[in-house]
C-alpha cells in the first residue's frame, strides 16, 4: 500500500511540473520568411476584385476569403476589413433550386456595416464599383467619378481619397489591382456604357504609381483579365450551341435588328432573363442590344484591356513595382474549356458554377478563386523579395456557392440559370 501511495504522489508531483512547465516554444507559430517584403503595414488597394466581392455582394463569409485577407492569414499579420454582415449588399445571388435551375436575388441592402467605428484605416481599401480615375478623385459617394456608390462612404467614411488614406497609413507593403471596371461596364452593358480611354488610362496609373513610389512600400500589382472569357459572357452563348441553336435574333451596336452568330457574338448572364421571356425566336422580338456583346464589341474590349495591360507593365517596370500576371492565369483556365486545370492542388475551369473558379454572378471569383489569386502574390513575393510564405491551402476553401435557405443540392450538371426580373439592375456599385 504505502509503494502505491508514493507512486500516486510521485505521478501528482509529475502533472504539477508538467503543468506549470513552459511549452510557449511548442505553441508558437514560427513567423515565415518574408525576405525583404515587409508587412509591417500591408495596405490593398483596388475594386470588388480587392473587396472580396462573391455571388453579386460584399458580405463578411465572403470578405473572409479576400486575397489580401489570405495573403495575411499565411503572412500571420493583423488585417482590418470594412465588414459587411451577411447577405451583404449588393443583391446577393443564390441556388434557389436546380429542377429548375432557379437563383434568389437577396434585397440590394440586405447587410450592414459591423466595424464603421475602427479607429485606424482599413488595410483593404477595395472599393466595388470604382474606376481608376476614383482612387485620386473619390472622397464621398456623390464625388464618385464613376455615378453614386454606397461603399464609398463606407469606407472611406469621410476620411479623404482612397490614395491619401493608403499613404497616410504609412504602408510598408501594398497591393494594386484596378481597372477592371474602366472596362467592365462597358462589356457588361453591351457595349452601351463608358469605357476609360487608353491614353486617359495611362496618364492616370503613371500618376498613381507614382504617388505610391514616394511611400517607401513594396508594390505589388496585378493587371486585367480578359473579361470576356468570364462566365457572364459566355454561359448562355455555350448552352444554346451546345443544344443546336446557333443563332438569334437580336440589335447589334447600331440598334438594328439581325441574326446574330452565337459563334461570334457573345450573349451575357443578363440574356437569359430576356430569353425565358421569349425574346430572340423572331425579328419582331428580339433580344435587347444590352445583351449582347457584338463581334467588334468583343474586339473593342479585348483591344482596350491589351493596351491596359501594356501601360500597366510597363508603368510598373519603371517604378520597380512588381506584376502579377492575373490575365495569363485565368487565359491559361478558360483554354481549357470544361476539362479546365488544376491549380494549387485544385481542379478548377471557367464553366458558370461547376467550374470552381467564379462565383454566380459570373464576374467575381469563389473563395477558391480568390485562394488562386493570392498564390499568384505570393508566389510573386517570395520570388522578387526571396521570401518564403507559404502558400494557402486552397483545397481548404468553401466552394463560394450559397444556397437560398440552406438547401443542400448537387451541382452536377451545367444548365442555364433562371434570374428573376431585375436581376443584376444594379452593377452599376459593383462593376
Amino acid at each position: 500500500m504505502k509503494f502505491k501511495k508514493y507512486i500516486l504522489i510521485l505521478v501528482s508531483l509529475l502533472l504539477i511540473f508538467y503543468a506549470c512547465e513552459d511549452r510557449s516554444d511548442l505553441t508558437a507559430p514560427t513567423p515565415p520568411n518574408t525576405g525583404s517584403a515587409d508587412f509591417t503595414k500591408f495596405i490593398s488597394i483596388g475594386n470588388s476584385l480587392t473587396a472580396g466581392v462573391q455571388n453579386h455582394a460584399l458580405y463578411e463569409s465572403a470578405q473572409n476569403y479576400s486575397f489580401g485577407k489570405l495573403i495575411a492569414n499565411q503572412v500571420g499579420v493583423d488585417y482590418v476589413q470594412p465588414t459587411i454582415s451577411d447577405p451583404g449588399i449588393g443583391g446577393k445571388v443564390e441556388v434557389a433550386s436546380l429542377e429548375p435551375f432557379l437563383t434568389n436575388i437577396q434585397p440590394v441592402d440586405s447587410g450592414n456595416p459591423t466595424n464603421l467605428k475602427y479607429q485606424g484605416i482599413y488595410n483593404n481599401l477595395g472599393i466595388p464599383g470604382i474606376v481608376l480615375a476614383d482612387l485620386d478623385l473619390t472622397t464621398t459617394s456623390p464625388s464618385q467619378f464613376s455615378g453614386r456608390n454606397p461603399f464609398i462612404d463606407i469606407i472611406l467614411r469621410g476620411q479623404g481619397k482612397v490614395i491619401d488614406l493608403a499613404l497616410t497609413a504609412k504602408p510598408t507593403l501594398i497591393t494594386l489591382w484596378i481597372g477592371n471596371n474602366d472596362i467592365l461596364g462597358y462589356a457588361t452593358s453591351g457595349g452601351l456604357g463608358r469605357y476609360t480611354q487608353t491614353q486617359d488610362f495611362a496618364r492616370l496609373f503613371d500618376s498613381l504609381c507614382a504617388k505610391l513610389s514616394q511611400s517607401g512600400a513594396n508594390v505589388v500589382i496585378a493587371n486585367i483579365p480578359n473579361v470576356t472569357i468570364m462566365p457572364f459572357f459566355t454561359t448562355v452563348s455555350n448552352k444554346l450551341l451546345q443544344d443546336s441553336i446557333t443563332a438569334v435574333f437580336g440589335k447589334n451596336s447600331n440598334n438594328s435588328i439581325t441574326v446574330m452568330d452565337l459563334k461570334q457574338n457573345l450573349l451575357t448572364l443578363r440574356a437569359q432573363i430576356e430569353l425565358a421571356q421569349g425574346k430572340g425566336t423572331s425579328s419582331t422580338n428580339p433580344l435587347s442590344n444590352s445583351v449582347i456583346l457584338d463581334s467588334e464589341e468583343i474586339a473593342i474590349t479585348q483591344g482596350v484591356i491589351k493596351s491596359y495591360n501594356d501601360n500597366i507593365r510597363i508603368i510598373a517596370k519603371k517604378y520597380n513595382f512588381k506584376l502579377v500576371d492575373i490575365n495569363q492565369i485565368f487565359n491559361e483556365i478558360a483554354a481549357k474549356g470544361k476539362e479546365g486545370k488544376t491549380i494549387d492542388g485544385v481542379h478548377v475551369s471557367a464553366v458558370y458554377i461547376n467550374g470552381g473558379l467564379f462565383s454566380l454572378d459570373g464576374i467575381h471569383p469563389t473563395s477558391k478563386g480568390y485562394g488562386i489569386i493570392a498564390n499568384a502574390f505570393i508566389k510573386v513575393i517570395n520570388k522578387e523579395f526571396d521570401a518564403k510564405i507559404p502558400l494557402v491551402n486552397v483545397a481548404t476553401l468553401p466552394s463560394g456557392i450559397d444556397f437560398y435557405n440552406n438547401k443542400k443540392m448537387n451541382l452536377n450538371k451545367q444548365k442555364l440559370p433562371i434570374f428573376p426580373e431585375g436581376a443584376f439592375d444594379n452593377d452599376n456599385i459593383l462593376y
